[in-house]
């Protein structure tokens, strides 16, 4: 069996006004990204200046990451090698995170960052195949909301049907299933179209 990511990426603060600027050019909010531990780094697995999302694992000392490229990387996001991602998610919560009783399922992490600047709990599955222990921890993540939004890409909403199938199985409450059209995810959204998508 794999071991586990046992440690971040060094942070590289002389790029967090590349971070801010990137975040802002996609109409997503930087404060909501730091406070939820976002950063960036030059040390995010290939030298390429990446945001660092730490992800959520209810495994002791599974610190499993993203890295997403801030430029024109062809690679868009990196991962630890070699590990086991376990049940890792990247969950991004609201500024008001008590009063969130709507949160939204998605593939990416910048979904995630979006639906949490509507106010929403924001759980990416970082892809659409999750295994049986990334949505068992999902469910305990949605412990207490009302409803949740399920948005796949819209290039395979088939996948994300299926997981929300699973997560309805689980005794997840309020689930449906939202496509992001014309977007092609809720991050390519503008921001009049998101609130529209969420009904808020």
């Amino acid at each position: 069996k794999k071991p586990y990511c046992r440690s971040l990426p060094r942070r590289d603060d002389s790029l967090a006004n590349q971070m801010e600027a990137y975040l802002e050019r996609r109409n997503l909010d930087y404060s909501i990204a730091v406070a939820n531990m976002w950063y960036p780094s030059s040390q995010a697995g290939d030298g390429a200046p990446r945001i660092v999302i730490p992800a959520t694992s209810s495994i002791q000392g599974n610190t499993f990451w993203q890295g997403r490229a801030m430029d024109n990387n062809p690679k868009r996001y990196e991962s630890p090698h070699h590990v086991s991602r376990g049940d890792a998610v990247v969950c991004v919560w609201p500024p008001r995170r008590s009063y969130a009783t709507t949160s939204v399922v998605s593939e990416g992490p910048m979904d995630a960052l979006a639906a949490a600047g509507l106010g929403c709990l924001g759980i990416a599955l970082m892809g659409n195949t999750p295994t049986g222990e990334v949505l068992l921890l999902t469910k305990q993540l949605l412990r207490g909301i009302l409803c949740t939004i399920i948005i796949p890409d819209r290039d395979d909403p088939g996948s994300l049907t299926e997981v929300m199938s699973r997560l309805v199985q689980l005794g997840v409450p309020g689930c449906r299933l939202v496509l992001p059209y014309p977007a092609k995810d809720l991050a390519e959204a503008d921001r009049d179209l998101r609130p529209r998508l969420l009904g808020r």
